[in-house]
């Protein structure tokens, strides 16, 4: 069986990142890319189709995709990435993940025990940002502390101990691969695609997407499938990003975007804008103004969903915003993307540190 990128050793023309990509497709072929994307190896773990449901918010009806029920774990969009990304590892025959995550993370609770399951090394490299008291992150971690390693504040240090991890692996006979923070990977973030192209067999499209920006996998895969989606002749759909977390996300999700359409075979397909608003980023990742907590508790009472005000409200908070400008039309679409249940904790935590 040929497998796509399987000619993969963890290190390619990208670092220590996967290059993958067929290298014959011609460079703007969407059926091409279509159809690579629905044979990449894939393990099923999510339920599909996430629900999409009718929603209220202060600037008028919204429609609510509902990943945060993806089933696995914590739920979110996380769960396509994994399964694309778990896919890609077992076909390509990497036997270690090495991965980097925050403080504030779902994805290191889902993704360790998965892989272990699978017979997969974890190595998750966890920054100490937003800062916690050591004795807080040992409690927060507790529960997977056996698969990651709790690092400094410092991203050289991490990248340093990510070189070395790999280092360690290739000598003890591994296969491992690094992936840039949040599994930013082509086949994790092409499980996003695959959640666009879900939607249109779900109903008429929305005219635009409102998606919290962490690290920009989420964003460029929801691009890519709005790309393919057009190229079928469907209505074109916006996809507006909303940044949580400081830093250029834009620049870091065009390098994503090349790579990614690179993986795929069509490196010239023409994508929709990458738009990405930065009203709510704050000082700094997990910090929030006290509105965003009566924020998340009125989506609560209205629409009977979960948002937490590191991620979701902030998101839902430049929805409204825009909608109530003006400045997007409907419908638009709120894609829930999780839920962190202790993010009380969490601000107590940083709060705790900052004072220590």
């Amino acid at each position: 069986m040929t497998v796509a990128g399987a000619r993969s050793n963890g290190f390619g023309s990208f670092g220590p990142f996967d290059p993958g990509g067929t290298g014959d497709a011609p460079a703007t072929d969407p059926a091409r890319a279509l159809h690579r994307l629905t044979t990449l190896p894939v393990v099923p773990l999510g339920r599909w189709p996430s629900p999409v449901s009718a929603g209220e918010s202060a600037a008028g009806p919204v429609l609510v995709k509902r990943d945060d029920l993806s089933g696995l774990g914590r739920g979110g969009a996380k769960t396509r990435k994994i399964e694309g990304l778990l896919g890609h590892l077992r076909a390509v025959g990497h036997d270690e993940l090495i991965a980097f995550a925050g403080n504030i993370t779902n994805l290191a609770f889902d993704i360790t025990p998965i892989l272990r399951e699978h017979r997969i090394r974890s190595t998750v490299l966890v920054v100490d940002d937003p800062p916690m008291a050591p004795s807080d992150r040992e409690r927060h971690f507790a529960g997977i502390r056996d698969d990651i390693r709790l690092l400094g504040p410092s991203r050289v240090a991490a990248a340093r101990a990510a070189a070395g991890a790999y280092a360690a692996g290739r000598a003890a006979g591994r296969r491992p691969l690094v992936v840039l923070p949040g599994v930013c990977h082509p086949s994790a973030i092409l499980g996003n695609a695959r959640g666009v192209l879900e939607l249109a067999e779900q109903g008429p499209l929305p005219r635009a997407i409102f998606v919290s920006v962490a690290t920009g996998n989420t964003i460029v895969g929801f691009l890519v499938g709005a790309a393919l989606l057009a190229a079928r002749g469907h209505p074109p759909v916006r996809v507006v990003g909303v940044q949580v977390y400081p830093g250029r996300i834009d620049l870091l999700a065009r390098l994503l975007a090349r790579w990614t359409t690179r993986w795929l075979g069509v490196p010239a397909l023409r994508l929709p804008p990458l738009e990405i608003v930065t009203t709510e980023v704050g000082r700094g990742f997990g910090d929030y103004p006290d509105r965003l907590v009566d924020l998340c508790e009125r989506v609560a009472a209205t629409n009977g969903i979960a948002v937490d005000p590191i991620f979701g409200a902030k998101t839902w908070s430049a929805m409204e915003a825009m909608m109530a400008r003006g400045e997007v039309e409907g419908p638009c679409m709120f894609w829930h993307c999780g839920y962190t249940p202790e993010w009380r904790d969490l601000r107590g935590a940083e709060q705790k540190a900052a004072g220590s």
